[in-house]
């Protein structure tokens, strides 16, 4: 078989090009991690010097597969964006890979949804991204052999026997109360989901570890609402009316920050009365006046892990199912309120 792309040219001649077999060449088109970087370079040097396009179309035919990668669309939730954010990453993460996504909504039942599109060869497997406690999908997938991971631990199951990718809401509040604490605030409050999320309840516990391990309050700073800024803004509101306020807020998402942000109120020359701290780094947070702090998922990791693993999968790499879990990172911006009053 020669190999021969759309406009004429071969794997061969690639190959030749760069100095090196068709199997490398094509190592480099299906499965880059087998090749070595400096060789993987050079072959797409050639590459793109001879304008060879591989076949999609047929190689799928040959190999029996989509190379398309399956995510359902979930409705937004506040002012974060993360699915759209994420969405990007993963595309170009599987691109990079050979791989394209596929995005679909479920309109009655999603199972028959997941179980069409792989019966059909629409697409070779699943990213879950709206990952619940004790999800019921799971085992489902597992069960029917079809290939997935979860963005996000699967809480409530045993998380030795799936695969996924999180980012460790703990400890990016945590850092969030140690940054307040050394800036002097004493009363730093919480504002998240109510209990049952899963990765809300882990964010709250990085809170309240962290302002224990300040020596700071927390028994009636735990605020809860929903994840809508009006909401957010409301549970503030209460927090701040209460004899002893806060001075600060660690946030379980930019939404609950804003709202937080707009129930503290603005001072002399418009600087904010109550120092805020959001989560997602999302554009909300930039925007703002002045421009709020947050905690920056490493999304652009995330679907390269998330893909990874997919891939891995799909090819029959074996072993035990693999979980990781990765750190965020906390984007400081410059505060232009008043300084806490201990």
């Amino acid at each position: 078989m020669s190999g021969r792309d759309a406009t004429g040219v071969t794997i061969s001649q690639v190959a030749a090009a760069a100095g090196v077999s068709r199997q490398t060449v094509s190592n480099v088109l299906k499965a880059p991690e087998r090749v070595a970087a400096e060789t993987a370079a050079r072959v797409r040097r050639a590459i793109d010097e001879l304008g060879y396009r591989p076949n999609r179309a047929a190689q799928n035919l040959r190999e029996r597969a989509s190379r398309c990668i399956g995510l359902k669309m979930v409705p937004p939730a506040g002012v974060s964006n993360l699915l759209d954010r994420f969405l990007h990453a993963l595309t170009e993460a599987a691109g990079r890979a050979g791989y394209h996504v596929l995005v679909f909504a479920t309109v009655d039942d999603e199972l028959a949804t997941y179980e069409d599109l792989i019966r059909t060869g629409t697409v070779d497997g699943f990213v879950l991204f709206d990952v619940e406690v004790e999800d019921p999908r799971l085992p489902w997938f597992a069960g029917r052999g079809i290939p997935f991971v979860c963005f996000g631990r699967p809480r409530g199951h045993r998380q030795d026997e799936f695969r996924w990718v999180d980012v460790d809401g703990a400890y990016g509040v945590a850092r969030v109360v140690d940054h307040l604490a050394a800036r002097g605030h004493r009363r730093v409050a919480y504002l998240g989901w109510p209990e049952g999320t899963g990765f809300g309840d882990e964010r709250r516990a990085g809170w309240a570890a962290a302002a224990r391990r300040h020596g700071l309050e927390v028994g009636d700073l735990d605020g809860t609402s929903a994840e809508t800024v009006d909401a957010a803004a409301s549970a503030a509101a209460w927090l701040l009316s209460r004899p002893d306020p806060p001075t600060a807020f660690a946030c379980g998402s930019d939404t609950f920050a804003v709202g937080a942000r707009l129930a503290g109120g603005n001072g002399p020359g418009g600087r904010p009365n109550v120092e805020v701290v959001g989560f997602d780094d999302s554009f909300a947070a930039t925007l703002m006046s002045p421009p709020m702090s947050s905690v920056r998922q490493p999304l652009a990791e995330v679907a390269r892990r998330v893909v990874a693993l997919l891939i891995g999968e799909l090819r029959g790499a074996g072993g035990p199912p693999e979980g990781v879990l990765l750190r965020p990172e906390l984007v400081l911006r410059e505060w232009r309120g008043p300084e806490p009053v201990n």
